[in-house]
């Protein structure tokens, strides 16, 4: 029995599909009973429900299993981002001690090696820090820029016919890799049990640069989408309008910063893992789970 924290996010749907896939009995550990509780219920799995931040609940959910996925859900709307996610990984840690689970996958983020300059990812630098301490056996995934992150600039793409990027300059390649390559992956890493500890660095099949996914979004929708260098205050305005905090708007550009200077980067010198899914496979699936406009 596999345990799945995050079981609804992106790449816990991926996972608990993977494993399902394979035969694999799993627990997905989620917030609230709904809808999607029960169709995952119906297909096999075990759904409980319990809050990452408590650890006490998260211990009985961890309870009887061979191997837990670790993962801090974004929390971009706390105020404090930094704050919320040191509280959860002592959470995810403190359970899976208590638990006595034998074996951890943690997802973390290309750049966690780093201490300063990479915004929001120095949160996954804290998670591996805080794993360093437990007794268990574990694999650290840091995992490449999500493809799926496009997502977010989809409405100027249908507005306006442009991909607006704070990746700079736009014909700079850089790593991603989708979703559901991360699942597939983590459900491997969680079936081989390694026995001793591991970074692994997952990338896609090949780096893409934002001028390389405006010409996938052409291919796909027909027309012309043109790349375009977004400044840091178009970007923060945008993000505020959103009512994300200022204190979240700061740590993303200053993660985007530090991909353009070179800074967040692999480090190169652990395992490597391409997957299988292209930027257009990605960028097809979300554009077709899209509302329409």
């Amino acid at each position: 029995m596999y345990a799945i924290t995050g079981a609804f996010g992106q790449t816990g749907l991926a996972l608990s599909q993977a494993l399902l896939d394979a035969g694999h009995a799993f627990r997905m550990i989620v917030r609230r009973d709904d809808t999607q509780a029960e169709k995952w219920r119906r297909r096999g799995a075990e759904v409980v429900i319990a809050d990452i931040g408590n650890p006490n609940e998260l211990a009985q959910a961890f309870q009887n299993v061979e191997a837990a996925y670790l993962m801090n859900p974004p929390a971009y709307f706390t105020p404090d981002l930094h704050g919320q996610a040191r509280h959860v990984h002592a959470s995810l840690l403190e359970a899976a001690h208590f638990a006595k689970v034998p074996y951890l996958v943690a997802l973390s983020s290309v750049g966690a090696q780093h201490d300063a300059g990479t915004g929001n990812i120095l949160t996954t630098h804290n998670f591996e820090q805080q794993l360093q301490n437990y007794s268990g056996n574990l694999t650290i995934l840091r995992a490449a820029n999500f493809m799926e992150n496009w997502a977010w600039s989809m409405q100027s793409v249908k507005e306006n016919r442009v991909l607006p990027s704070m990746f700079r300059p736009i014909g700079k390649s850089l790593p991603m890799v989708s979703a559901l390559d991360i699942g597939h992956c983590a459900a491997k890493l969680l079936s081989e049990n390694s026995m001793h500890r591991r970074v692994v660095e997952l990338h896609g099949p090949k780096d893409y640069s934002p001028l390389e996914a405006s010409q996938t979004l052409s291919e796909i929708l027909g027309h012309h989408i043109q790349a375009v260098e977004y400044v840091d205050t178009d970007w923060a305005n945008t993000m505020l309008s959103k009512g994300f905090p200022q204190a979240t708007v700061d740590v993303f550009i200053e993660m985007f910063a530090g991909f353009n200077s070179g800074l967040i980067s692999f480090e190169g010198n652990h395992e490597t893992i391409r997957g299988e899914v292209t930027l257009h496979e990605a960028m097809s699936a979300m554009l077709k789970h899209e509302p329409k406009s």
